[in-house]
């Protein structure tokens, strides 16, 4: 055994010695001799591999001003829709513009992404501008990446028409999905509803009307000087009749 061990050391020490000369003597002849090698593509990688971080959403122009056409807008979203129609139809009707609302109660990213639900009340509807208020039903999910997927796609289903997003109403501190909302939309397409102090109703939610007509005035403020895409949008006067279309849907089945 001693002797097998000895015999081992020995052609190991050979064959270090072999591998050192050819790879750190001298350039020699290219016929005669033992010839230096290069080892670098044997030598492990030290660096790691980055990924790229994700892009933030393209810069928006600053308009020229506000888009002074008539407008079909279609209202989609949960509940929080409810009390934000009645406000915003009298904006829309003092301005010239048509509404359309589809609330879909309890309703998330989540259901609005899954089917065709949207791409058929655009085909109904044809509306040339979108307003959705969604997020209530997920302040506190966990699965953040299924609904960043779902958010990505509700926004990919509206293609090029304009459109802004008018985040939940917190309550209490979300778990992300204003962030996501944030990332996904952009700073100019998303109304970050968070912000603003709430009289709420007795379920500890939704607001009171007075308070959805503040929330309703605010948004408007930021949709015709803020936002990606200006529209004539002037403070009605008190008496503007709420003229719009409802679509209500039943809570989805779980």
């Amino acid at each position: 055994m001693k002797h097998s061990l000895s015999a081992f050391a020995v052609l190991a020490a050979a064959l270090l010695c072999i591998v050192a000369f050819a790879r750190y003597c001298p350039p020699q002849h290219p016929e005669k001799g033992l010839r230096r090698i290069d080892l670098g593509v044997w030598a492990p990688r030290t660096d790691t591999l980055v990924l790229p971080p994700v892009p933030p959403p393209a810069p928006i122009p600053e308009p020229a001003g506000p888009d002074t056409s008539a407008h079909r807008i279609l209202f989609i979203g949960d509940s929080m829709v409810e009390g934000l129609r009645y406000r915003l139809s009298q904006y829309a009707t003092a301005n010239g513009h048509s509404m359309e609302c589809v609330i879909w109660y309890s309703s998330s990213s989540k259901y609005w992404a899954q089917g065709d639900t949207l791409s058929h009340f655009i085909r109904r509807f044809d509306p040339s501008y979108i307003f959705v208020c969604m997020g209530a039903n997920e302040l506190f999910v966990r699965n953040l990446e299924e609904r960043e997927a779902a958010v990505g796609k509700i926004i990919r289903e509206m293609g090029d028409l304009p459109f802004i997003w008018i985040g939940p109403p917190n309550w209490k501190p979300d778990t992300g999905i204003n962030d996501i909302l944030l990332r996904l939309c952009g700073r100019k397409r998303y109304y970050p509803s968070l912000r603003l102090s709430y009289e709420r109703a007795s379920d500890g939610a939704h607001p009171v009307m007075r308070s959805y007509n503040m929330w309703a005035d605010s948004v408007s403020t930021w949709l015709r000087d803020s936002s990606a895409h200006p529209i004539r949008w002037e403070i009605p006067a008190q008496d503007t009749p709420k003229t719009h279309g409802v679509t209500l849907l039943m809570p989805p089945e779980d």
